[in-house]
């Protein structure tokens, strides 16, 4: 006797909603995608008020695999009270376990006989590709850049542009970026000079100036760039800094620099973030290979996570994740791992991961002090240099 588990005369639906193909297929575009789709069609243009595709899309952002994520090795900068101060550490495996204080004196010295004291250093950049970072550091007014890995002791010391320009009374640098023009395959430092002449009736010469690990110097640049405004923190990825520009009395916006291109271009956040007084802080991050701003806000202890779309484009920015409450323990994000794990400082001082998809906290068993920033090796994305915890 046959047995049939579908008998013959009933009609199987086998009719799929086309909203369901539809949302199934552009859940999975970038952001950058998804907003030029939206103008095809109208109905797609809602797309970004329909919670149920909001869902399924910030479902599978987090799930797709970024290659040159790797949550296993760590580089960790801190600031503690004492005589050795400051501090840099290497930890890699699958929980940090393995971790290694690195000598980070010998990184500026020129040559065997440098008995230059360096008591203090600070972190510039960080180019993931192969773990290099700039360093400045020096003691008694005496300052020196340097570029290079801190794991294999390679370093490069980037001479002075003070020579180069002349005829300076003294001068002073700051707001440095540090990157890597993949088109030349070369590391770049730029920084803006303010010259002060010899001269008092010459005139000051302020300027933007751009290093060449390749040739060894440095040059002008002629860069429509900022250099009043303050920049916060500051991320990397695909030959590109990014950083949260912000001053008092003014508009917060993202600045991209492009190493290769070496412009510079502008993204306005969205106004509510400079409007609203109940954020308590805002981090810049790159989440799953996208550029992301991480509030927090007071009276909820909620955070939100804005997407960047596209760079200059002020409406590609989409609120993509509301996480709430955020767990009383937490206090401040340091940078985004792999698959929508955040790393998080407690209060206590100890690193845990935040995963976003299940809300668990995971102890990595790092305790950092209250001033420290931290980066993650990656393949061709740098996370983040500003990262003040207090």
């Amino acid at each position: 006797m046959d047995i049939s588990l579908t008998p013959t005369n009933v009609h199987v639906n086998t009719y799929i909603p086309d909203d369901i193909i539809v949302f199934s297929i552009l859940s999975k575009l970038s952001l950058k995608s998804l907003k030029r789709f939206a103008c095809v069609r109208k109905s797609w243009s809602g797309l970004f008020n329909d919670p149920t595709f909001m869902t399924m899309y910030s479902k599978s952002f987090l799930t797709k695999g970024q290659s040159y994520y790797d949550d296993k090795s760590l580089l960790l900068y801190m600031i503690v009270d004492g005589e050795d101060k400051y501090s840099l550490y290497s930890l890699s495996g699958e929980r940090f376990e393995n971790r290694f204080k690195l000598d980070w004196r010998k990184c500026f010295l020129e040559n065997q006989d440098d008995q230059l004291p360096v008591s203090w250093f600070e972190i510039l950049g960080f180019v993931s590709i192969n773990g290099t970072i700039c360093l400045r550091g020096g003691s008694n007014g005496v300052k020196k850049i340097i570029l290079g890995n801190p794991t294999t002791n390679e370093f490069k010391v980037i001479p002075s542009s003070f020579c180069e320009h002349g005829n300076c009374l003294s001068h002073f640098s700051y707001n440095h970026l540090v990157g890597y023009d993949r088109v030349r395959d070369d590391y770049k430092v730029i920084q803006f000079t303010e010259c002060t002449p010899c001269n008092p009736k010459d005139f000051s010469k302020n300027f933007w100036e751009i290093y060449s690990l390749r040739s060894n110097s440095w040059r002008k640049i002629d860069v429509n760039m900022p250099n009043t405004y303050r920049y916060i923190e500051q991320v990397y990825m695909d030959g590109v800094t990014h950083e949260c520009w912000g001053k008092r009395g003014r508009r917060s916006f993202l600045g991209s620099f492009d190493f290769s291109r070496e412009s510079f271009v502008r993204t306005p956040l969205p106004s509510y973030v400079d409007d609203c007084f109940d954020i308590a802080w805002k981090h810049l991050v790159i989440l799953n290979g996208s550029i992301a701003f991480i509030l927090n806000y007071k009276k909820t202890s909620t955070f939100d996570i804005l997407i960047l779309g596209e760079v200059g484009v002020k409406k590609s920015w989409t609120k993509l994740f509301t996480v709430g409450a955020l767990p009383a323990c937490l206090r401040y994000p340091f940078i985004a791992g792999n698959k929508g794990k955040i790393l998080f400082g407690r209060k206590d001082g100890e690193l845990v991961w935040f995963d976003l998809n299940t809300g668990m906290i995971d102890e990595i068993g790092v305790k950092a002090t209250k001033y420290c920033c931290m980066m993650l090796f990656h393949k061709e994305c740098i996370l983040p240099i500003g990262g003040i915890y207090n």
